[in-house]
Formats: C-alpha cells, sequence, structure tokens
C-alpha cells in the first residue's frame, strides 16, 4: 500500500510540474486514477417531484448518500419526519430559489478537485473523500452557520441553502440570520469553507488546537489560525483573500488598509501574550465588527496570524505538513521579523 502512495504522489508532482499553466491534476492515491471530485446533490434527489413513491426513491438513492442518512429508511419516524420535510411547501420554495441561484456547482468541484491535488503533495495519503449538498432548513442559525460544512475523511458535507441566504430572506426559515453572519454566506467562500473544514478536522486532526487549550494565548491562536489561512491561499491560489477570509470587498480593503493599526492596538494593550481570554476574544470571535477600531470587521486578530505565518514561510523551505508541525508560535513569530509598514 505504501509503494501505491509513493507512485501516485510521484505520478501527481510530474504531472502538475510540467507547466503552472496546465491543469492540476488529481490522482487517487488507493486507485491510480485520475478524478474529478463531483458533487452529489441530495437536494435534487429528496425535492425531486417526478417520483410517485419519495420512499421507493430514497431507498434507491440510500447508498449513495448514505452518509446524510441518520438511519435507515425503516424507521417509521424517521421517515415521516423526511416527507415532511420534502412536501413543505416554504422548503419548496427554499429549493427552487437555491436551484435557480445555483443551477451547476461543476465549479465547486473543480476548484476542490485543483485544492486536492496540491493537497496531496504534501499528504500523500489522503483519502479523496465524497463531497454532498444538502438542504439544511430550519434551525437555530448559530447551530447551522456552524454545521455548514461538516469534513470527514470519508465525505465533506455542504449545506447549498445558507449559501443562498441572502435570495431568501423572505422565507421564514431563514430570516433570523443576523446580517454579519449573512455577508459570509455567499458563493466566493464555499470553496474556501469546503478546504478549511477538511484541513481542521481531517488533514491537521492529530494536531490539538491551541484555541482548545485554557492556556493559549492571543499570539498561540491567531498565529495557529494563520497556518489554515496561509494554507487555504496555497491550496487556492485563484481565491480572493476577502474569499478566504470571508470578508467582503469592502472588509477586506479596511483590513489591508488597516494593517499596522490593528498591530498596534494588539501591541499597546498588551493583548499579544495574554493568556485571559475575556480580554482578547474580540479579536478572534465572529460579529458585525471588532471592538475598539472603529469601522473594522470581525477576526481582526486571523489576519494579523495569517500575515506572520507568510512572512515566516517566505523566510523557509518548509512544506505544509512541516509548517503545521511547527507549533511553537513565540519561535513562529521571532523568525517571521513580523513588522507591519505604517
Amino acid at each position: 500500500m505504501k509503494k501505491i502512495f509513493l507512485l501516485a504522489a510521484i505520478s501527481i508532482i510530474v504531472l502538475s510540474s510540467c507547466s503552472k499553466n496546465k491543469k492540476q491534476v488529481l490522482v487517487d492515491p488507493s486507485t491510480g486514477n485520475e478524478i474529478t471530485m463531483n458533487i452529489n446533490r441530495f437536494e435534487d434527489v429528496l425535492f425531486d417531484k417526478s417520483q410517485q413513491d419519495l420512499k421507493s426513491h430514497l431507498q434507491a438513492n440510500f447508498e449513495n448518500y448514505k452518509p446524510l442518512f441518520n438511519t435507515t429508511l425503516d424507521d417509521a419516524e424517521y421517515f415521516q419526519m423526511i416527507s415532511h420535510f420534502a412536501n413543505d411547501t416554504t422548503m419548496i420554495s427554499a429549493y427552487k430559489a437555491v436551484k435557480k441561484r445555483y443551477p451547476s456547482l461543476d465549479w465547486v468541484s473543480n476548484q476542490v478537485t485543483k485544492a486536492f491535488s496540491v493537497l496531496i503533495e504534501d499528504y500523500p495519503n489522503t483519502k479523496i473523500p465524497k463531497l454532498y449538498s444538502f438542504m439544511f432548513g430550519p434551525a437555530d442559525f448559530s447551530y447551522s452557520y456552524s454545521r455548514r460544512v461538516v469534513a470527514q475523511e470519508d465525505f465533506i458535507t455542504l449545506a447549498i441553502d445558507l449559501y443562498s441566504i441572502n435570495t431568501l430572506q423572505e422565507n421564514p426559515f431563514y430570516s433570523q440570520y443576523p446580517k454579519y453572519i449573512m455577508s459570509m454566506l455567499d458563493s466566493a467562500y464555499i470553496v474556501p469553507d469546503i478546504m478549511n473544514a477538511y484541513l481542521r478536522n481531517v488533514t491537521t486532526q492529530d494536531i490539538p488546537l491551541m484555541e482548545q487549550s485554557h492556556q493559549a494565548s492571543l499570539c498561540d491562536i491567531i498565529i495557529e489560525r494563520g497556518k489554515y489561512y496561509y494554507a487555504l491561499k496555497q491550496l487556492l491560489p485563484k481565491s480572493s483573500m476577502g474569499g478566504l477570509f470571508r470578508y467582503t470587498p469592502e472588509q477586506m480593503d479596511w483590513v489591508e488598509k488597516n494593517e499596522y493599526n490593528i498591530w498596534g492596538f494588539i501591541i499597546q494593550n498588551q493583548l499579544l501574550y495574554s493568556k485571559d481570554r475575556t480580554q482578547y476574544m474580540h479579536m478572534i470571535t465572529e460579529g458585525p465588527t471588532t471592538k475598539g477600531l472603529n469601522g473594522s470587521p470581525s477576526r481582526l486578530g486571523d489576519y494579523i496570524g495569517y500575515k506572520i505565518v507568510e512572512k515566516y514561510m517566505k523566510g523557509s523551505n518548509k512544506s505544509l505538513k512541516e509548517m503545521f508541525e511547527t507549533k511553537d508560535a513565540n519561535q513562529i513569530l521571532k523568525e517571521s521579523s513580523y513588522r507591519p509598514n505604517k
């Protein structure tokens, strides 16, 4: 098996390095075959009104979409819940709006395929997951937002209705979303969100997250997050910085113009090495703005972390894997010689 992985990795390097202008090719390490990571659209299956018998229709598709079912369709209560969802007029209306917004997701498939072709060079044992889209429907916005993309080793699910939120504002199931959340749910953020979820939950799952430690300083957290943004930029070189950070063009412009002021704010308020999260949470949490910096978007610490890691990686020959395995944030900060220009 190791020989197969080695041969696959070599073939990918050869194919992708022939010319930077040529199409990136993804080879499945387990088979050696070239593949495209097509998206299986469960919403099309669920809301297919040409089918007379919903249960038989779903059973025929059960194996292909198994990760999206909680249990078997023989569970009467579970099937009744699915049937109610599929026949709800509000959800049917939402589905039609989603299909109008995204008649095809081939562009997502192509971008994710290219990203995995790069990722697998550093992580040749990567198992290529299946991609699924579905409709999340009515749920608490904070819960659904946190589950908009779920990544596991075998599959990735995408709640495509949440990325149609701006066209569903009149729908009662989606009207609860705050404006600052809605601004982060658009087509530009789909592929970065997919790859970010996969990197965090699969690729680097064996590396403990500093942000889950009560002893983590702001420096630890923003540099850790900066690694993921840096990795996203390498995997998705054609994506805009705003797309990676989930910022609107105006927000991204503000952040780039105020990098010096953001860094100064962190240093002057002695936040960088603080381990008191009540003191620095406003620098890393979602929200309409960042407290203390007028006109700013949220998560400004993430951007600073990215800039530190970017400068660090320019001065090293490390791979993405080696970058993630370098755990000492202070070492990265020191070796980066990060000093933003005024």
